[in-house]
């Protein structure tokens, strides 16, 4: 592929920053960002790559973006806010919603040719079958995070050129070295459940805690390594199509909270019914309550097509995601043996 110019809003975050690490390789980078830390340590990481930086913000008109830039060949929207709670509203649409809609204008505004917009497989809202498609904006969800993202896909279906969807799962470390820079899903539930297990370290320890679920659902865990693979892909994605980067062999919830307690060292973790919750203790109530927000991802399991996105592997010499119950254990060991 010849060298293209290409955008990125939330570049500098966890999946973002990646991103362009694998992009720098071979194309012009224009990074949308506000934190200056961030800025220094991509530019440390990347001493040779052509990155220009750009100041801005997504909550602002054309994303705050006021200096002349060249025409974009692409324009990937990865910036977002990840928060589940219902207090957070205002700020979930604001960033999410607001500021798909400010890059879409700064993107027809630098002639992008083809806009790649970052979304969640979890605008699939409460359905336990997600297709490959638009879902209704009257989809019933979970909270407003996905009731956000649901309606900046049907923004970004509207755009007048060429654009593509890709819905990652729930994003972990690397598969290879277990790293990971978040604090999302499954880090805040691991750790809700270390400052938990911390605080009954005071105790005696000899009561069972019990988490209110179904032990026998699976987590759609995706290493961030396959999530930016499949971006990176993406520059050959069609237009009007999404993408799903999920796991068609998601783990068992029961074989993820395994690895938790045994790096927690916390036997008397265990599963209940949720229809034996009538009778928690004091300390399960605190623990139930710390990883309520986390619910929707832990208490069911959703099948994903991924027809779309076997196609687009496949026509780079590409194959679907495969991961190991050794990788699991090392992105879990990862986090919490530190």
């Amino acid at each position: 592929m010849d060298f293209l110019n290409i955008f990125l809003t939330g570049a500098t975050g966890f999946v973002g920053a990646e991103l362009i690490k694998q992009l720098a390789k071979e194309h012009d980078l224009y990074i949308l960002y506000r934190d200056a830390h961030k800025k220094e340590k991509l530019i440390s990481q990347l001493p040779d790559a052509s990155l220009h930086f750009v100041k801005g913000d997504i909550t602002q008109e054309n994303c705050g973006v006021t200096e002349a830039l060249p025409a974009m060949d692409y324009f990937y929207h990865l910036a977002a806010l990840v928060k589940f709670d219902e207090e957070l509203r205002e700020d979930l649409f604001n960033i999410n919603l607001e500021g798909t809609k400010h890059a879409l204008a700064l993107a027809e505004a630098l002639q992008t040719q083809h806009f790649i917009y970052v979304s969640t497989a979890y605008t699939t809202g409460q359905n336990e079958y997600a297709k490959e498609m638009l879902h209704p904006l009257n989809t019933p969800v979970h909270n407003p995070y996905e009731e956000s993202k649901l309606q900046a896909e049907h923004l970004v279906m509207q755009a007048p050129m060429k654009k593509s969807i890709l819905r990652p799962a729930i994003i972990i470390g690397d598969s290879v070295t277990g790293a990971a820079d978040s604090k999302f899903t499954l880090y805040g539930f691991m750790k809700a459940l270390k400052i938990f297990r911390r605080k009954m370290s005071r105790t005696a320890m000899t009561q069972q805690f019990r988490l209110f679920g179904h032990d026998d659902g699976t987590s759609n865990l995706v290493p961030v390594d396959y999530v930016v693979k499949v971006l990176t892909h993406a520059l050959h994605a069609e237009d009007k199509k999404i993408y799903h980067i999920t796991n068609s062999r998601p783990p068992k919830n029961s074989e993820i909270l395994a690895i938790i307690k045994k790096y927690l060292n916390f036997d008397q973790l265990i599963v209940a019914p949720e229809s034996a919750g009538g009778d928690m203790t004091e300390e399960e109530c605190l623990l139930n309550s710390y990883i309520a927000v986390f619910n929707p991802y832990f208490k069911k399991s959703v099948i994903f097509e991924d027809k779309n996105t076997v196609a687009l592997l496949a026509e780079r010499g590409d194959h679907l995601l495969n991961l190991t119950e050794e990788q699991l254990d090392r992105i879990i060991k990862t986090y919490l043996v530190q």
